[in-house]
């Protein structure tokens, strides 16, 4: 049976003779996890014409060998100069590569290298809109790291207490999503409690959590490399009309959105959904981060559900839908969940109360 890994080279190939090129240099390390399962630090993977190759060092020799299933030959080099080494190189005229994924460093050394005898050919995302689309086993893995992202989070909150920090409710996370089966965080857990909720990225810090302040939580799980992606925003012991306002019209902005969710839609038209229900209750400067992004191997990939994005939405699609409002000194609210269009249908993977 042909593996999955095997199946995505073998499309990439089609784009590359699509592309009239010989092969396509594969920098990103997600990427080269995606095509060939290798999840070691350091690689480049070639896919060519005349075959697949994995350019590594020694201290994943044996690792490559294994995650790859050996389907792949395995190149021992100093980065990007064992291009050169492979068997193929001499038949390759047109070389593709991901500009966006090499360091200046590597991009001069190749253009040097290469420039009297083939041609480069940049090319951006063709890989990440192929991986925008999920197979079940990757929506089954997606599915379980969202589910453990909504146990942590019903644990965390179970147990933190005014008085307990920023650093410290995110350690509860991070220690119970290891000790329950996760690989670990999808990214740094966001805490911010009080006027730091405020800052959409905020890191955790030595703020005490206190009665009557709004507390953002924005966490994930990591799981067989996908990721999950969550945000509950909660007002801490207390009653506040404010606090109920804005929460109110955040939930009402990301119910709009997700209830419009379809095939064709685009990312644009998404966030101008949610958007327009914020500035109807005059909190429209007070939203100032798109609404979503994809989550996979990455927890930002494809599909953009931002202003300028013109992606439309497909069957097979995992993003977050996660409107919020930030008034600088008072905090902010979020409300985020990670939604699955499949067969028409839209499903939410995210189900901690709201």
């Amino acid at each position: 049976m042909t593996s999955i890994h095997k199946q995505r080279r073998e499309r990439i190939k089609q784009t590359v003779c699509s592309l009239n090129a010989d092969a396509f240099l594969v920098s990103s390390l997600v990427n080269v996890r995606y095509l060939c399962g290798f999840t070691g630090s350091n690689g480049f993977l070639v896919i060519s014409k005349g075959g697949d190759f994995l350019i590594t060092d020694s201290r994943y020799l044996e690792q490559g060998s294994e995650e790859t299933n050996n389907e792949i030959a395995i190149f021992l080099s100093s980065g990007v100069r064992g291009l050169t080494e492979l068997p193929v190189f001499n038949q390759i005229k047109t070389l593709v590569i991901e500009s966006s994924n090499l360091t200046y460093s590597e991009f001069k050394f190749i253009e040097e290298l290469v420039s009297d005898r083939l041609d480069l050919l940049p090319k951006n995302g063709l890989i990440e809109k192929i991986r925008a689309i999920k197979n079940k086993d990757e929506i089954d893995n997606i599915r379980r790291a969202a589910a453990l992202a909504d146990e942590a989070l019903k644990y965390a909150f179970a147990v933190l207490r005014p008085g307990n920090t920023e650093a410290e409710v995110s350690w509860i996370i991070e220690k119970f999503l290891r000790e329950n089966g996760a690989d670990g965080l999808a990214f740094d857990s966001i805490v911010a409690t009080g006027a730091n909720a405020s800052k959409p990225h905020h890191r955790a810090d030595n703020t005490m959590i206190q009665s009557g302040d709004p507390l953002v939580i924005d966490m994930g799980a990591s799981l067989n490399g996908y990721r999950s992606d969550i945000t509950r925003t909660v007002l801490v012991d207390g009653q506040d009309e404010q606090f109920e306002s804005i929460y109110d019209t955040v939930l009402e902005a990301q119910m709009a959105a997700i209830g419009a969710i379809r095939e064709g839609i685009s990312g644009n038209e998404l966030d101008s959904i949610a958007r327009e229900v914020i500035t109807s209750h005059g909190f429209g400067k007070n939203f100032s981060h798109g609404l979503g992004h994809g989550v996979g191997l990455d927890v930002h990939e494809l599909p953009m559900i931002v202003p300028s994005s013109e992606t439309r939405i497909e069957n097979g699609m995992i993003f977050t839908v996660e409107p919020g409002i930030y008034i600088s000194g008072w905090g902010g609210v979020r409300i985020e969940d990670m939604i699955l269009l499949e067969s028409d249908q839209v499903s939410l993977l995210t189900n901690y109360p709201k």
